[in-house]
């Protein structure tokens, strides 16, 4: 019974984030739609920017695989996904870290991110020389 609880607690914990994770995503893409950049409005607080519709549609796109990735770091943590998957998603990781065009981002996002989570993605490989 007390596995059976525990098992049922990490589910619940696990639908929670999924669904944080899923109204994260909606949100961005409403900034997105609003042609709003999301690092320059709430990270920034800054609204005085002049970027295209591309840029900031990238721009949100890379923070919002950020909040997708935090969220399978999650389902790792709690043994709620296979090694095959963790496997392939450390790989989306890294190449995700190392879009030197984007690392300001990753940069200025990480301090709101789980310290584990920072510690494996900063483990890799860092080709941008920084």
């Amino acid at each position: 019974v007390t596995i059976e609880l525990q098992q049922n607690q990490k589910i619940a914990l696990a639908n929670a984030q999924q669904q944080r994770t899923s109204t994260t995503i909606a949100n961005f893409d409403a900034y997105t739609t609003a042609g709003l950049d999301w690092q320059s409005f709430m990270l920034e607080n800054n609204l005085d920017y002049n970027y295209s519709k591309d840029f900031i549609a990238q721009r949100n796109t890379y923070h919002a695989s950020w909040f997708l990735f935090e969220n399978d770091y999650f389902q790792n943590t709690q043994g709620l996904m296979d090694e095959p998957v963790w496997e392939a998603k450390k790989r989306a990781f890294k190449d995700w870290y190392n879009r030197c065009d984007l690392r300001s981002l990753y940069v200025s996002r990480s301090r709101y991110m789980p310290d584990g989570f920072t510690s494996l993605i900063e483990s890799f490989p860092d080709e941008c020389g920084e």
